[in-house]
């Protein structure tokens, strides 16, 4: 599908060059493009068939604080900031869509659940709010303004991230998957100098992570008879070739009954996506309330050294496995697909009136 044959118009803003955007012939996305934007250019193809405005302009952007151009007919897709930072520029624009939010969520009570772990996670949720804080008090400014006239503040919208480097696949029936438990990422993949106080402490994601598989190793040992794929990675992702490292962990994840989904350097990650994209089992971290996520079929654990327990239960009790199976593609299909997204950009933007003053 050309950019010519379209009555909206699609850009990708590169992460190094945001003001440079690239034409982009939606869904095509070669080795050039990102992974992550696979699924948005599928999202964007599914809604132009319900979106009733033409004319637009829509910018796939990892950057928060400027666009190409600004105006009435310009959307802004926003990807990749962890920190849910608002965009400088939401008040310049029809509407901004964006993944991981802009209101970030600790997940517990400091006060009912102490541990280290959640120490760690409160001085990065501390750290974090204070990096949001510019971006909130030009919101806040923002609002004051609105306040003083007839005009509406442009909306924010909460997308899901999405799959990242993850192929099309038949779906296997759960019974017919070889692996019971499969995990396959890194623990740490960046190193920090002594002097750094990371080092000593390390972080949520690292602590956590390592919580994770030290209860994955107890499984093994413990019930031999469950068939545990563990796949640690020096970085992020498979290494190789992107095509390569897609096959690899595609078909490694299509093969597994159940998903463990750690926290990254956010509690949102990929891999919630591409678990319930296959019809997996999931077993996630705390999730914030955000449509995608609230009801979802996911298991959330609040503590890894839990992981034995759940999957003893599991796998003891083959009609929940299967009832969780069909309920993770039915929850992809309706809310997370590119066809769910899709419309639901679609919709918001039919309900928009001109907003920018």
């Amino acid at each position: 599908m050309c950019v010519a044959q379209l009555s909206n118009q699609f850009f990708i803003c590169g992460q190094q060059t945001p003001l440079n955007p690239i034409p982009w012939n939606i869904p095509d996305a070669d080795e050039k493009v990102n992974a992550d934007c696979i699924y948005f250019g599928k999202v964007f193809e599914a809604m132009e068939s319900s979106l009733k405005e033409r004319g637009l302009i829509f910018y796939l952007t990892w950057s928060i604080d400027e666009l190409p151009s600004y105006g009435q007919n310009v959307v802004a897709v926003v990807l990749g900031d962890e920190w849910c930072r608002i965009p400088k520029y939401f008040h310049k624009v029809r509407a901004v869509f964006k993944s991981y939010g802009i209101s970030p969520e600790l997940g517990f009570n400091p006060l009912l659940r102490p541990s280290f772990l959640n120490l760690l996670t409160l001085l990065q949720f501390l750290k974090n709010w204070f990096i949001r804080l510019p971006s909130l008090l030009n919101y806040r400014f923002q609002q004051f303004r609105y306040s003083k006239s007839n005009d509406k503040l442009p909306c924010i919208y909460d997308i899901p991230l999405g799959y990242f480097n993850q192929l099309d696949l038949p779906i296997k029936d759960i019974e017919e998957r070889s692996n019971d438990v499969f995990f396959a990422g890194s623990v740490a993949f960046k190193s920090y100098p002594l002097w750094s106080i990371r080092h000593w402490l390390q972080t949520p994601k690292i602590l956590a992570r390592k919580q994770m598989v030290s209860s994955v190793y107890k499984i093994q040992e413990k019930y031999p008879e469950v068939k545990v794929e563990l796949s640690l990675t020096p970085s992020f992702g498979y290494q190789g070739a992107r095509n390569i490292a897609a096959k690899t962990y595609s078909e490694k994840l299509m093969d597994a009954k159940i998903c463990l989904v750690p926290r990254g350097s956010s509690f949102e990650t990929f891999r919630f996506f591409e678990a319930l994209r296959y019809g997996c089992v999931v077993i996630a971290e705390t999730l914030p309330s955000r449509w995608f996520y609230d009801g979802s079929p996911a298991i959330q654990i609040e503590d890894w050294n839990k992981l034995e327990e759940i999957v003893e239960n599991l796998s003891k009790d083959s009609y929940l496995m299967k009832k969780l199976h069909k309920e993770s593609l039915y929850w992809w299909k309706n809310k997370c697909s590119e066809t769910a997204v899709g419309s639901y950009i679609a919709e918001k933007l039919n309900n928009i009136k001109n907003v920018i003053n």
